[in-house]
């Protein structure tokens, strides 16, 4: 899984750290930060559901499975 954010659609909701803090947390201007880039599988769900929940729609996950032709 890899994640990423969009620091130019990030508009500093914090909701990806409210979400999935093991995963996300915001730097000192409160933009998001991926600070977890290997998470636990069992943090995918959480992961996903921070994706929708986003108000920027800033964060984007793409599955390394899918990319590598599995």
């Amino acid at each position: 899984m890899e994640i990423r954010i969009d620091r130019d659609k990030c508009v500093s909701g914090g909701v990806c750290a409210m979400f999935a803090p093991q995963v996300f947390d915001q730097d000192d201007e409160g933009m998001g930060v991926v600070d977890n880039a290997a998470p636990a599988a069992e943090l995918a769900a959480a992961v996903r559901s921070v994706v929708w929940r986003c108000p920027g729609h800033a964060i984007t996950v793409h599955d390394q499975e899918q990319e590598d032709g599995a």
